[in-house]
């Protein structure tokens, strides 16, 4: 299975790559972004509304908010795994696009959404949705989770502060920072044996301001209150700008892992 269109559902089918994976070949969360926008990108474009399409009308696609959660089950180096997407709900500002991924035996391994707008490319203010309607199926059926804006937390202990300079390789093809950037200085300041005894069980990030080649970038680890009753690590990263305003925030939510990776079985899958 290459690609699929079902009920106006998309569906296609990746090979985890070496970038894709942890040290212990695991697919990893940033992996599970970049899969989502890469396959709501093609399913728009069988829509003939892809980041291409709307250019010519002085439009650009800008995802303001992404939303996922995961199971234990994972995947690994060189497996394949299918992605599918659809249209949830559309409002005159703001679009929202749920996501599924699979093994490819079926397995879920997370779900989730994320929320698009379109910018003005003169203005880089939000443009109306109205004259794209018409062209975008809705499943509001197929809502998996509730589209409301998620308050983070602010209370906690600062655990770390680190600086990342923004270089060329961060940007996109808007000359912006990459959305996937903010995630991946998120997760530098992790431990990495935290992170090889803790799964993540959801991710949640916002991104509020735009970056640019040069910019310094400010990422603070914040551990927040576990208020539930599961054994759970709460984090929030705050990342700043030059000028102190918050470009992005990245919340997340681990629990103990239950899986014993063998690697050397991993590095042999093939």
């Amino acid at each position: 299975m290459e690609n699929t269109i079902e009920r106006n559902q998309y569906t296609h089918r990746y090979s985890l790559t070496a970038a894709d994976m942890d040290t212990r070949y695991r697919m990893t969360p940033n992996a599970v972004l970049l899969y989502y926008q890469d396959c709501w990108a093609r399913y728009m474009s069988c829509l003939h509304l892809a980041a291409f399409d709307v250019v010519k009308q002085n439009r650009i696609w800008v995802i303001t908010e992404f939303n996922a959660w995961f199971e234990q089950q994972t995947a690994f180096w060189s497996d394949d795994i299918d992605v599918t997407v659809w249209n949830s709900e559309v409002g005159t500002l703001r679009l929202y696009a749920e996501f599924r991924v699979r093994r490819s035996n079926g397995v879920e391994m997370a779900h989730g959404y994320g929320c698009w707008t379109l910018l003005d490319t003169e203005t880089h203010r939000l443009a109306p949705m109205i004259p794209f309607q018409p062209k975008i199926p809705i499943l509001p059926e197929m809502t998996s989770e509730t589209h409301k804006k998620r308050r983070f937390p602010m209370e906690g202990t600062q655990l770390q502060q680190i600086e990342h300079r923004v270089n060329p390789i961060n940007l996109d093809f808007n000359g912006h920072v990459n959305n996937r950037t903010y995630l991946n200085i998120a997760m530098q300041s992790a431990d990495e044996t935290f992170m090889d005894t803790h799964a993540i069980h959801c991710l949640a990030i916002h991104w509020l301001k735009e970056t640019f080649l040069g910019d310094t970038l400010t990422c603070r680890l914040n551990l927040l209150p576990n208020e539930t009753d599961a054994p759970m690590y709460h984090y929030l990263h705050t990342i700043s700008r030059n000028d102190a305003e918050i470009a992005a925030q990245v919340y997340s939510e681990w629990v103990l892992r239950t899986e014993q990776i063998d690697v050397s079985t991993c590095a042999s899958r093939k």
